[in-house]
């Protein structure tokens, strides 16, 4: 299937006790990338050296930014238009619901009902076993086992800054997850058939 709903495969940096210090999102339309953003956030609490170290993202840097609050309207926006999806997706969740417990009233567009919940949710750790027996769910991992490397690569430098083109880093994270599912989606005839394998057909929050 090529998806007429937008995808946005999303990541975070950070966690709940600093906040969100990164965020990338990387939409998939018609089963093509055509959007991306990504930028880094001042944090809620100091950034603590395995975190520097694990994202190369340090306190001064992440200073230089608005905190993640001021991009309220632009998550807010993709889910109104699409699905969210992450690489298991629960941890973007639970950052997501820290800062705005839901995106107001939305569509599931799985069940075409309306919902106030950021979810039902894809997941590339899910999707990715469509396509690959793995004993591995790294995301690296994953993408070197597809033989994705290459149009990583090739997505990233259009994408990314340079010195963010790498693991642990929201953006370059993002679009693995986003190029993964891309890849996913020609294994499934349509949005009942994606639903049904990733177990989401009836979640989300429904109102009516």
């Amino acid at each position: 299937m090529k998806n007429e709903i937008p995808i946005f495969a999303i990541d975070f940096e950070g966690s709940k006790s600093i906040g969100i210090v990164e965020f990338g999102a990387v939409g998939i339309l018609n089963g093509e990338i055509f959007f991306s953003r990504g930028g880094m956030c001042a944090p809620e609490k100091s950034i603590d050296i395995k975190t520097q170290k694990i994202t190369g993202i340090t306190n001064e840097l992440a200073a230089q930014n608005p905190r993640f609050e001021a991009h309220c309207e632009l998550f807010a926006q993709m889910r109104s238009r699409g699905i969210f999806a992450a690489h298991s997706f629960h941890t973007e969740d639970s950052l997501l619901r820290h800062y705005f417990p839901c995106p107001c009233r939305v569509k599931n567009f799985f069940t075409n009902s309306d919902t106030l919940s950021w979810g039902p949710w894809l997941d590339s750790r899910v999707l990715a076993r469509k396509l690959i027996s793995s004993p591995s769910e790294k995301l690296s991992e994953l993408i070197s086992a597809l033989n994705l490397d290459g149009e990583l690569n090739f997505y990233a430098q259009k994408i990314c800054a340079p010195t963010r083109a790498k693991w642990h880093c929201a953006l370059f994270d993002a679009l693995a997850s986003a190029l993964i599912i891309k890849a996913a989606l020609p294994h499934f005839a349509d949005m009942a058939a994606l639903a049904e394998f990733s177990g989401i057909e009836n979640s989300g929050s429904t109102l009516f």
